[in-house]
């Protein structure tokens, strides 16, 4: 993300943020318990390369995301 998109993301960040709700604390329980069960099958190695292209994946995920609000935002501004 370029840098002012990513400003602009922190900001909104900032004045808007995420507060979890029940359903994503459930998704992060579970997600976890698939993860040991990865690890204990897979290894450590392993884990660690496929929680580390989570992580990228989920943040390029979150950008697009953002972006696509952003622009939605600016053309109903626009209207």
């Amino acid at each position: 993300m370029n840098a002012l998109l990513s400003d602009l993301s922190s900001l909104a960040q900032e004045q808007f943020p995420i507060v979890p709700d029940a359903e994503a604390h459930a998704r992060q329980r579970l997600l976890a318990r698939h993860l040991d069960t990865v690890r204990a099958g897979l290894g450590e190695e392993f884990m660690d390369k496929l929680w580390e292209t989570l992580v990228e994946q989920g943040q390029a995920d979150q950008e697009a995301a953002f972006l696509r609000g952003l622009r939605l935002g600016l053309a109903l501004h626009r209207l």
